[in-house]
C-alpha cells in the first residue's frame, strides 16, 4: 500500500483552513559569506533523492554564537554498496570559509532503510561562528538519483544535490537568537495519476516565527540550479495538470500528476520575527508518481476549533478507503501540538483494512 491517510497539525492549529497572518517585509541587502565547497561528480554515485537542514542555537560561555547542525538526508539504498554513494559523513560548509564533516548518527551510524528503496539518514555537527554577519550553510553531495524526468530529461544521474540555510544574525538584545523550523512530514511522498496530490511539509517553528513558503526550483550549487528543470505542471502540460503552494500553510497541492515517474521539487521556506527575516531553509523533495487503481484514502473535514488555554480539546477522525479489495490504512498525526513540552498532544489510533479511526 503507497497510501497512508495523514492527519496534518499545522504549528499550533490543526486543520487544512488555517490561515496565519504575516508581517510586512522590508527589502534589505543580504551580505553572504564564503558558501560552499565545490566537489568533482563522479557519474557512478547515484542516491541522494530528497533532504534539507536544520539548525538550533546552542549558545556556550565564550561561544555565543554556537549553532548545532543537522542534515537530513532521504537516499536510494540500490546504488550504494560499491559504488561508495552510501556516506557515513558529509561535508558540510558553514559560510564562514570553513567546513567540517558531519558524522551520521542514526541506525548506528548506518541510517535507517525505510522501505521502497528508500534510506533515512540523519547528518550532525557543531560549528560556533566568530561574529554576528549573515552566513549560507550548505551541502553539495554527487549525485542525485537517475530518472528523475523533470530534471535534465531524466539523465539526473549527474547532477549534484544541494541545499542550503541561511542565518540572519540579529541583535539578540531585542530579537534573540533563532534556530530554524522543524519539519515533521518526510520530503519523499507517493502520488498517483489522475488523482489529486496534496502535502505539506509541517513545519513547526520553535521560536514561533511566522513562516513563509515559496516553491523554487532545486539547485545544484550555490549558483545554478539543475540544469533544464520543469515544473512537474510542464510533463503532459495541460488545464488538469496544476501545482500551487500556499504561501502562508504550505499545503502543496498538484492537480492532478499526468505522468508516472519520479520528480522532484523544492520549497523556500523564510522565517519573519516582527516582520524582520531571520532565515531561510531550502527543502529538495520528491514525489513518486504511479500509475496504478489506487485511490487515496478520504479524511472527512475537520472544523477549526478556538479554545482556552487550559482545557482539553478532543475529537474524533475517521479514514476510509474504496478500493477493492480493501487496503490497509494506517492513521497517524504530526505537528506542533504534539511537539509541545508541556502537554503535548495524542493520537490514538487504529488501523484497518478499508478503515481507520483515531481520537486527538
Amino acid at each position: 500500500m503507497r497510501y497512508g491517510a495523514k492527519l496534518w497539525f499545522y504549528n499550533n492549529r490543526f486543520t487544512k483552513a488555517v490561515i496565519s497572518g504575516m508581517k510586512n517585509v522590508s527589502s534589505f541587502a543580504l551580505l553572504f559569506g564564503v558558501i560552499s565547497l565545490l566537489y568533482s561528480l563522479p557519474l557512478f554515485a547515484t542516491h541522494n533523492r530528497a533532504g534539507e537542514i536544520s539548525f538550533v542555537s546552542a549558545p556556550l560561555p565564550g561561544q555565543p554564537y554556537r549553532y548545532i547542525f543537522t542534515v537530513t538526508t532521504y537516499t536510494k539504498i540500490s546504488g550504494g554498496g560499491a559504488s561508495n554513494a552510501d556516506r557515513d559523513t558529509l561535508d558540510v560548509s558553514f559560510g564562514d570559509g570553513t567546513a567540517g564533516k558531519a558524522p551520521r548518527i542514526n541506525g548506528g551510524g548506518n541510517g535507517v532503510p525505510i522501505g521502497n528503496n528508500i534510506k533515512y539518514n540523519i547528518y550532525q555537527i557543531t560549528h560556533s561562528y566568530p561574529a554576528p554577519f549573515n552566513y549560507v550553510v550548505s551541502m553539495q553531495d554527487p549525485n542525485r538519483i537517475d530518472e528523475i524526468i523533470n530534471i535534465q530529461l531524466g539523465n539526473s544521474v549527474d547532477v549534484p544535490f544541494y541545499i542550503e540555510d541561511t542565518i540572519f544574525f540579529r541583535d539578540p538584545q531585542f530579537f534573540g537568537f533563532n534556530s530554524s523550523p522543524i519539519l515533521l512530514q518526510p520530503p519523499i511522498d507517493f502520488a498517483n495519476v489522475g488523482y489529486t496530490f496534496v502535502h505539506n511539509p509541517n513545519a513547526f517553528d520553535p521560536d514561533g516565527d511566522s513562516l513563509h513558503f515559496e516553491l523554487i526550483p532545486p539547485k545544484q550549487d550555490p549558483f545554478n540550479d539543475v540544469p533544464l528543470y520543469q515544473s512537474p505542471t510542464e510533463i503532459q502540460p495541460g488545464p488538469n495538470n496544476n501545482l500551487s503552494l500556499n504561501p502562508v500553510t504550505g499545503e502543496l497541492i498538484w492537480n492532478s500528476p499526468q505522468r508516472a515517474g519520479i520528480y522532484n521539487i523544492a520549497i523556500l521556506i523564510t522565517e519573519f520575527r516582527n516582520g524582520i527575516k531571520m532565515g531561510t531553509m531550502v527543502r529538495d523533495m520528491q514525489i513518486i508518481v504511479e500509475d496504478k487503481p489506487n485511490r487515496p484514502p478520504v479524511i472527512p473535514p475537520i472544523n477549526d476549533t478556538c479554545i482556552i488555554v487550559g482545557e482539553t480539546l478532543q475529537f474524533n477522525i475517521t479514514a476510509t478507503d474504496a478500493d477493492v479489495p480493501a487496503q490497509q490504512i494506517t492513521l497517524t498525526g504530526y505537528g506542533g501540538p504534539f511537539e509541545a513540552a508541556v502537554s503535548p498532544a495524542q493520537l490514538i489510533a487504529t488501523s484497518g483494512l478499508g478503515f481507520a479511526s483515531g481520537t486527538f
